[in-house]
């Protein structure tokens, strides 16, 4: 660790972090140790739900993948600064890609940053395997590595073949695998958790950048849902900033205030509806709907059954 120029002494603080550039000389030295073009098929094997504290609980502990891949992206910043994560849904399919900052590069760094994406997804696609249950198959994973020597490894590591060589590194699920419930679903333990993991990221200063931004709105529209839409104007006056501010913050943390809006009520429908004191009725109106009717339509949208039915399979 010396040779790359990080401290040991500061792996005793769960609060420090290394910058970039350093992690991934030691990634560099790693390698050249080794040996290994796969080198991330094995780091990946290391890391645990605790390797990422609050964060990974929060993740485990999420209603479905569509809420766990809203919140890995939100929260991506406590992993690494060194790229982030967007997810999208569009035609009835889920987009997750992750993105490398290209500024932190050298033109030798490839087989660095194959090797860190390598265990990055495979820590990703793990987590769904583990979570969703033995019949989770994504419908595409494309990566930019070129297809290595060794591919029959990174295949079996994986459980699926993907296309090597894109333009992007991304998951692809269908939609109803992504609003499927998870086994270990618990609204209060990703309550708990996120309060943790927004913590740690003011701790970082990180108050006005996206996922921070994003953190503190959703919880002033959790706050303000049970009157209806909170006009933008006045959710941009009580976060510090003008309409256009905050328009354009949104935009670069890849979404906009209308999608903020239904995506929080989204997941606050689904930590309601996990809280048995809260009856359908109650939680529409938590939600801002002037009518249950709304609320189980809206629901139905999202999740292809109604409120009802998804508290009992629970």
């Amino acid at each position: 660790m010396g040779q790359a120029g990080l401290d040991v002494t500061l792996l005793a603080d769960p609060l420090a972090r290394y910058p970039s550039r350093q992690v991934i000389e030691f990634w560099k030295l790693a390698l050249q140790a080794t040996g290994d073009p796969l080198l991330g098929v094995s780091v990946a094997r290391q890391i645990a739900v605790s390797t990422f504290h609050a964060l990974g609980f929060a993740l485990l502990a999420s209603s479905d993948l569509a809420s766990m891949f809203e919140r890995m992206t939100r929260y991506f910043r406590l992993v690494t600064n060194a790229g982030e994560i967007q997810f999208v849904q569009e035609d009835g399919v889920g987009r997750l890609t992750i993105k490398v900052d290209a500024d932190l590069l050298t033109p030798d760094d490839a087989e660095v940053v194959w090797c860190a994406l390598d265990a990055l997804v495979l820590v990703i696609v793990h987590a769904c395997y583990m979570l969703d249950g033995p019949d989770f198959k994504p419908l595409e994973l494309r990566l930019q590595r070129p297809r290595p020597a060794q591919n029959e490894a990174l295949e079996k590591a994986f459980r699926l073949v993907p296309i090597y060589a894109c333009a992007d590194n991304a998951l692809l699920i269908d939609e109803a695998t992504l609003g499927r419930r998870l086994m270990h679903a618990n609204a209060e333990l990703v309550r708990v958790n996120e309060e943790a993991a927004g913590r740690y990221l003011s701790h970082m200063g990180e108050q006005d950048g996206p996922s921070q931004l994003l953190v503190r709105l959703k919880r002033l529209l959790q706050e303000r849902l049970p009157a209806g839409d909170p006009p933008q104007a006045e959710v941009a006056e009580a976060l510090g900033l003008n309409p256009r501010t905050l328009q354009r913050k949104l935009a670069d943390a890849g979404t906009t205030y209308r999608d903020l809006i239904n995506d929080t009520r989204h997941a606050l429908a689904l930590e309601y509806l996990d809280r048995t004191a809260y009856s359908v009725s109650e939680i529409a109106y938590l939600l801002g709907f002037a009518e249950v009717s709304g609320f189980t339509r809206a629901f139905r949208r999202w999740t292809g059954t109604s409120p009802s039915a998804w508290r009992l399979a629970g």
